[in-house]
């Protein structure tokens, strides 16, 4: 016998002891275990007892059943320890014996005490990083006060203002990596969304002199979204593309647009940088894997893919002709059904868009 514990999710703390000879289902179905996630599908996953061993396997869901931190694409029989995740919910398998009383799993084994002090050590190289720069920006601006020389003032303030926005956004991703809120999906203007990350990100493009570039469809239909959740999705997008585009001829555009015949909001942000290299590719969306060296986390497209991936979205990447990259996600129109299968491929090498309807002034 086998009891799932939730270890994090809206259901944090309950526990589920599975019977030895009937199948289970994971979903917020009445004939399932039960869940309060809303990022959980109906009929999630079945749990399936053989011969004194359970197995997984995932029922089309929205979002994937996930096992250790991997997507299971076929039946998988399950071990003690071994940690399920749908939607925003994790679940640890602990062996129960008979008679005995399900007991929580302590949260601080050393695995996770390690990841911790992993995660750690990395912030804090970063917020060392970004608090040299805020000394040596506000000290040029103190000794200019001094001077009353407001021409030294105006050097040394972007660079106290870029280190401002930087440790900004590491809390703000941080925050969002460490806890997996839920989402609050309402029928928002997704266009207005994107309006407004590209107003708030104006003043840091302006700094570098990167030009910014948006195409918005004034005909967008509302979109069943979390505003606040995809706003932050932006805002690390554009981060990136902005430190990517070259200095003083830098461009980075963004269009979104909604696709009608398959369902999705599309959104684009592209810049003329000098791209992503091929061997760093294949780890742009981990967590602290960083292209940028020590100016950099390695949070902001991680995050940016899990937020977009709760929506039942996609979040990719294309290399751009002949140069620069762009980052694509996708949210979907249609969430009435919980249960179907939305998966597509990786966006093809293509040539950048032209057009464009406006420049952030």
């Amino acid at each position: 016998m086998i009891v799932l514990h939730v270890i994090s999710g809206p259901d944090s703390g309950k526990q589920h002891v599975l019977p030895d000879t009937e199948p289970q289902l994971i979903g917020r179905s009445t004939e399932a275990l039960g869940s309060t996630d809303s990022s959980v599908s109906r009929r999630h996953a079945e749990l399936t007892p053989s011969t004194g061993e359970w197995y997984l396997r995932d029922l089309r869901s929205t979002h994937g059943t996930w096992v250790n931190g991997q997507r299971i694409e076929s039946r998988m029989q399950l071990r003690t320890g071994d940690v399920i995740r749908c939607g925003d919910t994790e679940m640890r398998v602990q062996a129960l014996n008979p008679g005995a009383v399900a007991t929580p799993v302590p949260e601080s084994d050393p695995a996770r005490l390690q990841a911790m002090g992993e995660t750690v050590a990395t912030i804090s190289h970063s917020v060392k990083n970004i608090l040299q720069g805020l000394r040596g920006g506000a000290d040029a601006v103190e000794l200019a006060l001094r001077r009353g020389d407001l021409e030294m003032a105006r050097e040394g303030w972007p660079i106290v203002a870029r280190n401002l926005d930087r440790i900004s956004w590491l809390v703000m991703n941080m925050l969002a990596y460490a806890k997996d809120r839920p989402l609050e999906i309402e029928e928002s203007d997704i266009g207005a969304v994107v309006l407004e990350a590209c107003e708030l990100m104006k003043s840091t493009a302006d700094r570098r002199g990167v030009q910014l570039l948006t195409h918005v469809d004034p005909s967008l239909p509302p979109a069943p979204i979390d505003a606040n959740a995809v706003h932050q999705v932006l805002l690390n997008l554009l981060a990136n593309a902005v430190e990517a585009a070259p200095d003083r001829s830098g461009r980075v555009a963004v269009r979104c647009e909604f696709d009608a015949p398959n369902k999705v909001f599309r959104i684009d942000v592209s810049d003329n940088g000098a791209g992503v290299p091929i061997e760093q590719q294949s780890r742009l969306f981990e967590a602290f894997a960083s292209t940028k060296g020590q100016r950099g986390t390695g949070l902001g497209l991680a995050v940016a893919r899990a937020l977009v991936e709760r929506h039942g979205g996609t979040l990719t990447f294309a290399a751009l002709v002949p140069h620069g990259t762009q980052m694509r996600a996708e949210f979907p129109a249609d969430r009435g059904d919980p249960d179907s299968d939305r998966t597509r491929g990786p966006l093809p090498t293509r040539e950048p868009d032209t057009e464009w309807d406006s420049v952030i002034q």
